[in-house]
């Protein structure tokens, strides 16, 4: 029976992972033929991405008991989520500001959550090098989103053509960090 409470968060997490690959992968086959349609489905996607978050923070106690990080993680993509639907409808500009910002706010988030688990990892906890590297990895790949969004500004074909690869990156790390913390919480189960 526990490894059925415990095994369950871990698929909430899994799908937000597959829609940051599958959100990289839609902005990489219409970078070059957008329409309002295709701002609202990215958008759409943006807010289901957060829902999952947001489902596995409120589900997840094995690890963080606060799950404030997963809330603000959630609270991200939905936000920018609506954002996108909304600005879907206008210029196509606007939107790749509203990606570039949201990619900030998430290497923001990664910078913060790293710095406060480490200085909490001084209390007697080790932070395995996965997780330090997963944290490093992603505040790189969402600053790269960031800087990719900015620096190509002048249109929405230069602009969203590289940055589709960057949340499959981040939809990846999301794999490989769901395993770490399932690894973690299953050997945490054990010691207790």
């Amino acid at each position: 029976m526990p490894t059925q409470n415990h095994s369950t968060p871990w698929g909430f997490l899994l799908t937000k992972g597959l829609i940051y690959v599958l959100l990289g992968v839609y902005i990489l086959m219409f970078a070059q033929s957008f329409t309002p349609l295709s701002g609202q489905i990215l958008g759409s996607l943006f807010i289901l991405a957060g829902i999952f978050q947001f489902l596995f923070s409120s589900r997840n106690h094995s690890t963080d008991n606060s799950n404030i990080w997963g809330y603000a993680y959630g609270l991200n993509d939905i936000g920018f989520g609506i954002a996108i639907v909304v600005d879907a409808m206008g210029d196509t500009t606007t939107i790749v500001e509203t990606m570039a910002f949201w990619a900030m706010v998430y290497a923001v988030l990664q910078s913060v959550q790293a710095m406060y688990s480490f200085i909490a990892a001084r209390g007697g906890k080790s932070i395995p090098v996965t997780n330090k590297l997963i944290h490093a990895a992603d505040v790189l790949v969402a600053g790269g989103m960031s800087y990719v969004l900015l620096s190509f500004t002048r249109g929405f074909d230069e602009s969203m053509r590289l940055s589709g690869l960057f949340p499959i990156g981040l939809g990846l790390s999301i794999f490989v960090l769901t395993q770490q913390m399932r690894s973690q919480a299953a050997h945490q189960q054990r010691v207790s």
